[in-house]
This record gives structure tokens, C-alpha cells and sequence, in this order.
């Protein structure tokens, strides 16, 4: 007789195998949201096909997005919807050779941090699961401040640098 532990596990196996491999139709659930965890972020839509150059991360990025960032970003919102989550792996150089470490925006419910658009933000490792920087982090809300007309992030900027790619 199997052990409850074991069944347990497979099933999470089994459960997380049939997401991940299922038709485009069905929705996959890039993270964990209450665990602030983020093992799936390479499965989510990358916006760019060139690394930008990020002045403020001093470093290459990549901008990866869930389903409810990417209409947003991509059609310049002045408001994301909640659960938005935005992944930038950032790079010593423009040919993406090590990530150096993630960092990422979540979109939280209204009343999180009102005073700073309700974003989340963490710094990560290349997995998505080990964060050093986790919540309201001081430098991330100063900077994205200054685009407080664009729900705090920088969509304007990065869609006119990607815009030719499209």
C-alpha cells in the first residue's frame, strides 16, 4: 500500500505535468501568488525579441509577462489589472549569457500599498523561487514613481524601443 505522502506527491506531479503540457486553450498558472513564487516565469509571454538595455537595472533585460500584464503593456494602459505579473531577467550583457537575477512586479488586490499604484515587487534568482527583496521595496518605488501616469510601469518607453521588432 502506497503511503499517503506518495500518492500526494504524484498527484501534484501528475496535476502540474497535465498544466504545463496541455492545449493553448487552457490557462496555466505562472506562480504561486500567495507564496510569491515564480518557477514558471520562462513560460510566459516575452515581449521583446532583442535585449533592452535597462539604464536603471544597469543591465540587459528581457520583459516576460502573464496573460494580464501583456494587453496592458502592450497597449500602453494607464491602469493594469490585478494579478498582473511582470518578470525581467537581467543580464550582465546583450547576449543574455547569465542571468544575473529576476525582478519582478506583481499587481496586488486594491488596497495593498494605494499610496504606490498596489505593486509588489521582488527580487529573485534565475529559478523564480529564492527572493532576497521581497514587498515594498524603497528603491523599486522610487524609481517607478516617476511613471505614475502609466500605473507605475514603463510601458511607453519599452514598447516605442520594441515596436520595430513587432
Amino acid at each position: 500500500m502506497s503511503s499517503p505522502l506518495f500518492l500526494l506527491s504524484a498527484l501534484l506531479f501528475l496535476t502540474s505535468a497535465s498544466a504545463e503540457n496541455s492545449d493553448s486553450k487552457t490557462v496555466v498558472k505562472y506562480d504561486d501568488k500567495d507564496a510569491h513564487t515564480f518557477p514558471r516565469w520562462k513560460s510566459m509571454f516575452r515581449l521583446n525579441e532583442q535585449p533592452l538595455e535597462s539604464h536603471a537595472h544597469r543591465a540587459w533585460v528581457d520583459i516576460y509577462v502573464n496573460k494580464h500584464a501583456r494587453e496592458a503593456y502592450t497597449k500602453k494602459a494607464t491602469l493594469f489589472p490585478v494579478d498582473s505579473i511582470i518578470v525581467k531577467p537581467l543580464y550582465n550583457d546583450d547576449e543574455r549569457s547569465k542571468i544575473a537575477r529576476l525582478v519582478i512586479m506583481m499587481k496586488m488586490d486594491k488596497g495593498y500599498d494605494p499610496k504606490n499604484g498596489d505593486w509588489w515587487y521582488g527580487a529573485y534568482d534565475e529559478t523564480g523561487m529564492e527572493g532576497w527583496h521581497k514587498g515594498k521595496i524603497a528603491s523599486c518605488i522610487k524609481c517607478h514613481s516617476r511613471v505614475k501616469e502609466t500605473d507605475y510601469m514603463f510601458s511607453e518607453r519599452v514598447m516605442k524601443d520594441i515596436e520595430d521588432e513587432w
